[in-house]
Parts: C-alpha cells; structure tokens; sequence
C-alpha cells in the first residue's frame, strides 16, 4: 500500500509540474482572491478523486450521458464568475446556504464565500496529461474493479497533482489580502473566471499546451519506467503479460514479442465502414495499432506523427487504427470523437474501446502507445508515450520492404529516420520565433534585429550574431551567422529559398552547400563529434530547424 501511495503522490506532482495544469491555472489563481487556497485545492481534490474513480461507473448505471459531469462544472463555474459580477445573483445562489437551519460545516463554506464548493466545479473540469498512474485509475474506475488500493492510488495522485496548483493560489491570495482591495476587484475576478471558463468549454487551451514543450517529459518517463512504479501498479490491476517483455525495449529495432492480441469490444468504427478484426496471420498487412484518447495532449501531439506515417505509407501497404480508449467521462461520447478526429485531420480508421477491453487484451497502460505488427500477425515493436518516430518509421520501411521487396516506398517523413540516434545529443532546435525553445540570447522576437557578437553558446543551444530578420516559422540572414554547440553524429539544417550555406566546423575546415528547398547534410559521421558550429547564409536562404542524430 505504501509504495502504491508514494507512486500515485509523485505521479501526481509531476503531472502538476507539466503544462497540464494550465487550463485552470488562470481560474484557480482568480478564484482564489479572498478565499482559502486550501479550501479551493480541498475541493477539487474531492471532485477529481470521486469523478475519476465513480463517475462513468455511476453515470453509465444511469444512463446518463458521460459528459453531464464536466458540463455542470463548467455551469458551476460560469455562476461563480456572473455572482461576483452581478451582486443580485451572487445573494441568489448563496440564499440555499443561508437558509440552512443551523451552521453546518457546508453553509460555514458558503459563507467564506464558496471555496470548497469552485474546488468541486473545478474537479469536474480538471483534466491532466495522461499516464500509467491515471490509466490504472480509470480503466479500474471504467471497469468497476475498484480496491483499497485503487482508492489509495487515486486520491494520492489527485493530492500531488493540486499541491502544485495550492502553492500557485498562494500566489493568488496576495491580490486580495484585505477585503476592501478584494470587493474592488471583484468584478474584474469574475470576468477573468468567465473568460477562462469559454475557454474550458471551447478546449481552446489544447493548442497552447500541443505548442508547448513538456518540461517534466524527461523525469517523467524514468519515473514511469521504474521498477518501483512498475511493482505499485501491478497491486492495483490485472494486467496481461503476454508483451510484457517487449515493453521498454530498445524502439529502433524490431523485437519478437509474440503474436498480437485480440480486438475484442470495438465500436463506432469512424473513417470506415468496415469494422476491423485486428491484425492476424490471415490479414496479411503491416499494422500500427494507436491507442489515444482525444482531450490527451501528449496523444495530439503523437497523433500528427501518427497521421503523417499513415498518409505518406498507405498506398506502400501500411495499415493503422486508432483505438480511443477514453480518459475521462466526456471521452466516451461518439460525437467528441468524431469532432476530433475531424479536427486532427485523422484519415485511418478510429473505434472507440469504451470498455477497455481491446486496452486490456494488450496490457495496455498508457495513453499515446503504439504497437507495430507485421505481416505475419506478429507485434514487432512496442512505443509508450511520446518520441521515436523516426525509429518506428524506419521499422515500418522494414516491414513493408519484407512483404514486398519491390514496393516503391516515399521519402521518409521524420528527419532522423536515415540516422541511428545518439545518447545525449541535441533535442530537435526550431530557429523561427514560435517554437525556438533553445535560443541563448534575450530578445528572440519578430522582426529584423542587429544582435552583437555572443560568447560561444551553451551545450545544446544556438545563438545569432549580425542583422537577422525573424519571422514565426524561419530566420534569414542579412550579414549575420548562427552558432550551434552540438554533439551529434548528424546534423541537418532544413532550409528554403536560393542561394548558398557556408559552415565552419570546430577543425577550422569549412564547406559550402547549394541551397535548395528541403534539407542540408552539414555533417554525418560515424561516431558522434561535439562543437561549435559556424552558419552563414546568403541573403536568399531562409533556416527553419536543426534536425540532430
């Protein structure tokens, strides 16, 4: 129970830490003016721990739609932020407590102006990154197989993912420290939580968080990946062995895991109307099995890899299917998944494993996964979470050339797929303003700028020297060079435009390459190499990203 409850609180605080927690973030902080933290976080506690555990098992046994929950914390919320706006509503909503016989523990929260009771509402509309700990608790929560173990598990996880967000409304409680500064704010707090409030309900902040890079990702796999975790879950539910030996190994080889379990409980096929049996020895094809859940970030932002692969491979013979397991409630609903993966530009056929029993024929736990089987029925590869699509992409070239050696395969789609990844090397670098996470110089906004000369920039980041203009997407020169200290065996810049691309190594020897639209080769080896590299485009060429291998 111990090692249970110590899994579930970290789980919990490392989803806190991740850009998860930004959809009520803004609310929380808002809402947290002259209330409690402690009571706001209490109740949101509450509410996710009882909705996550009971909620699609009590609404399903009530034929209720799954969705019900979520919406009223949204109406809670939105009632929350038209009463501090308009005085009349706000007495109205609070009349039911006042009328209570006597003091309660419920009124007496009423009266300090309702912070437990937003935490509820918030609980209802909290929704963070997915993970083993959180797929544990709702395929047992989904499924009814619901022990002192799961119930310990979820209220750990719900207490570690809200310590983050009490700290933040600490923060919040500094705004309205005394009560006559509160009351002058207080309509302005209202339009901020009805503001945010849309926004929850639109999911507007989904495309913040795919373009946001998760800053927790590192620890969080080593983590999940622990023995100590792996032992924890196992306390909580069964789970199928059959793969198990495959998970964890290395993804840029093809593995022999056995033969692929069954589908079993699959419905509401969407972009076919053929329902699928599941990859067998009689189908034939090589097959990416994709289990997602469409409110999960970390599956949108795999889920674009995922659709490229099938777009760019389908006519070379490549099958794949997306089973959406659900993550929460309003997962469940068919007219959700069809407007995401509308949404997504999802092409390959998607069936909706409410029960969790195609989840569970896989041992699954985690939310993006993908599971590679070829021809022959067999699973070759299984990928957990994010990352390695170069590698499953290079498998999957693999696949196909063993079916049919004379198929004619495209170009690969993923940069590092001609390239054996290297330990420590640099993360993908994006060199236009909107995604340049790892630029090392202030100032890193459209527009043209003249940056003076820089010191030599740190391991894994790139600074700009001379006139640059900088644009969302791409960077061009106008007397200026780019510096990059890499370690890397394969480095590759993916530019545009006409004109010519001159790069000094740390040797002292340069070269100079003819720029077309596409990708540039600055340097591949056979064993990696680290330095300071030297860029200097002509005035016609614009830089997008270094692609590292």
């Amino acid at each position: 129970m111990l090692s249970v409850i110590i899994v579930g609180l970290v789980g919990g605080i490392l989803t806190g830490l991740s850009p998860c927690i930004l959809p009520v973030l803004p609310v929380v902080l808002s809402v947290s003016v002259g209330r409690k933290p402690s009571h706001v976080v209490g109740g949101l506690v509450v509410s996710f721990a009882a909705i996550a555990l009971l909620g699609s098992l009590i609404l399903g046994l009530l034929h209720l739609p799954q969705s019900l929950l979520r919406w009223a914390g949204i109406v809670m919320l939105a009632l929350v932020g038209v009463g501090m706006i308009v005085p009349s509503v706000g007495d109205a909503l609070q009349k039911p407590f006042d009328a209570l016989p006597r003091p309660t523990a419920l009124q007496q929260k009423a009266k300090n102006k309702g912070g437990f009771l937003i935490g509820l509402a918030l609980g209802a509309v909290y929704v963070p990154c997915a993970g083993p700990v959180l797929a544990a608790v709702t395929v047992a929560g989904s499924t009814g197989e619901i022990g002192w173990n799961t119930v310990a598990l979820t209220f750990a996880f719900a207490v570690g993912s809200a310590l983050p967000l009490f700290f933040f409304a600490l923060a919040g409680t500094k705004i309205g420290e005394k009560v006559d500064v509160v009351q002058r704010h207080r309509r302005g707090v209202g339009v901020i939580i009805l503001v945010f409030t849309l926004a929850l309900a639109l999911n507007a902040p989904a495309a913040i968080q795919r373009a946001l890079p998760n800053w927790t990702q590192a620890v969080s796999t080593r983590f999940e990946n622990s023995e100590l975790t792996s032992n924890a879950l196992k306390q909580v539910g069964s789970r199928d062995g059959s793969l198990e030996h495959c998970r964890g190994a290395d993804p840029g080889k093809l593995q022999d895991c056995g033969s692929a379990p069954e589908f079993e409980g699959l419905e509401n096929w969407i972009n076919t109307d053929s329902p699928d049996a599941g990859p067998t020895p009689q189908d034939g094809t090589v097959t990416l099995v994709d289990f997602w859940a469409y409110a999960c970030i970390n599956c949108q932002r795999a889920g674009e890899h995922i659709t490229a692969l099938y777009d760019a491979y389908r006519d070379a013979g490549l099958k794949v299917v997306g089973v959406h397991a659900p993550e929460y409630g309003f997962e469940h609903e068919l007219a959700n998944v069809k407007r995401a993966v509308e949404k997504e530009g999802i092409h390959y056929p998607v069936a909706q494993d409410n029960d969790f029993r195609t989840w569970r024929n896989y041992g699954n736990r985690y939310w993006p996964a993908r599971y590679l089987v070829d021809q022959h029925g067999n699973v070759r590869s299984i990928v957990e979470g994010e990352g390695s699509y170069a590698e499953t992409e290079r498998l999957i070239r693999e696949l196909l050339l063993e079916k049919d050696p004379s198929v004619r395969l495209p170009e690969p789609v993923e940069q590092e797929a001609k390239s054996t990844s290297v330990s420590g090397r640099n993360p993908e670098t994006y060199l236009g303003t909107q995604r340049a996470h790892y630029t090392a110089q202030s100032g890193y906004t459209p527009g043209r700028h003249a940056f003076d000369a820089q010191p030599e920039p740190e391991r894994g980041t790139f600074a700009l020297s001379g006139v640059w203009e900088l644009a969302p997407e791409s960077i061009r020169a106008d007397g200026g060079y780019l510096e990059v200290n890499y370690y890397a065996k394969w480095v590759q810049l993916v530019v545009s435009g006409s004109g010519e691309v001159k790069v000094e190594y740390p040797d002292g020897t340069s070269t100079t390459f003819e720029v077309g639209d596409g990708s540039i080769d600055l340097l591949k080896d056979d064993t990696p190499s680290e330095g300071i590299l030297r860029i200097t485009p002509t005035a016609g060429v614009q830089l997008y990203s270094l692609t590292f291998g």
